[in-house]
């Protein structure tokens, strides 16, 4: 991490450290390792947190986390980067990859591909969900972005013909006797997700859905159309048993062409850490959505 900042007079006669979790965000705990592990530098001079600024005076303060890793990305990632800077980049996500290590995958993560040294993801996608994750790349721009508002859009495919618009407002919770599972529960977690209708497929019977996040629970979107009685296409999880009903015959059942969650990430709004201008970055599609839109677009029964 590189950061600079020019004092004013605003700033004149303020400690160093005041002057830049005031003035850049930075957190305590980063100023902490910046005095203990990194430099602060005064007009190139190593200067103390706790002493004191004057107008004028450019501010320069330095920390890497691991020195003794290669802070550089992986150049051979063959992932889609739909934006990057030295603070933040951000990835189209795969289905079917994780977005950083667990225990049950700790191998093949977004973030393993792209660094040996530790990203910050800043919003994370399940495994089989696709589209746009942002990940800060130092702890500093992590927390900054992180305390300021994103706007969240996806789009997903559902079961069943839904109004034209509206909003769930539904607490989540995790289910009893699962660590993955979650369910609507009134002693859950306030949230709420905005949606509304762009197509209607009248001979599979299945609604095209824009989503916004307007709270960032575990699975919200997921159980969220199951629990409005529309559940997402191909969700293992929360979707509906296979061919269950009469609107897909046999020959025909979507759930089975996508083999996953039709849900992807489309389009992420936010504040840049640094230069504070607002940054929407947007994602098409992948292959396996768009065949599926096409079959859906196709489909007549016999």
């Amino acid at each position: 991490m590189h950061l600079s900042w020019s004092v004013n007079h605003e700033d004149h006669g303020q400690r160093a450290v005041d002057v830049l979790i005031r003035r850049t965000g930075m957190s305590r705990s980063m100023a902490k390792k910046i005095r203990l592990y990194g430099r602060l530098t005064c007009n190139g001079r190593d200067h103390r947190m706790i002493d004191p600024v004057y107008t004028g005076d450019q501010l320069v303060a330095t920390y890497q986390a691991n020195p003794d890793m290669r802070s550089t990305l992986h150049p051979d990632h063959s992932l889609d980067i739909c934006y990057i800077d030295n603070w933040l980049l951000v990835v189209n996500k795969p289905a079917g990859m994780v977005t950083h290590p667990t225990y049950l995958h700790d191998q093949g993560s977004l973030t393993g591909l792209l660094a040996d040294f530790p990203l910050h993801p800043v919003n994370r996608l399940d495994r089989d969900t696709s589209g746009l994750v942002l990940i800060a790349r130092n702890g500093h721009a992590h927390y900054v972005i992180s305390r300021n508002p994103m706007r969240k859009i996806y789009v997903g495919l559902v079961h069943g013909q839904t109004d034209d618009c509206g909003i769930i407002d539904a607490p989540i919770r995790r289910a009893d006797g699962t660590i993955i599972l979650r369910e609507v529960h009134d002693e859950g977690a306030h949230a709420q997700t905005r949606w509304k209708r762009l197509h209607y497929f009248p001979y599979s019977d299945i609604s095209f859905l824009k989503f916004e996040l307007l709270t960032g629970r575990t699975h919200q979107i997921r159980v969220h159309c199951q629990h409005a009685g529309f559940p997402l296409i191909g969700d293992g999880l929360y979707g509906r048993p296979p061919l269950q009903g009469l609107s897909s015959p046999a020959s025909f059942d979507p759930d089975k062409i996508i083999g996953r969650q039709a849900l992807h990430a489309a389009s992420l709004t936010f504040h840049h850490p640094i230069s504070h201008k607002e940054i929407t970055v947007t994602a098409k599609l992948p292959a396996d959505f768009r065949r599926l839109m096409t079959c859906l677009f196709q489909f007549r029964p016999n």
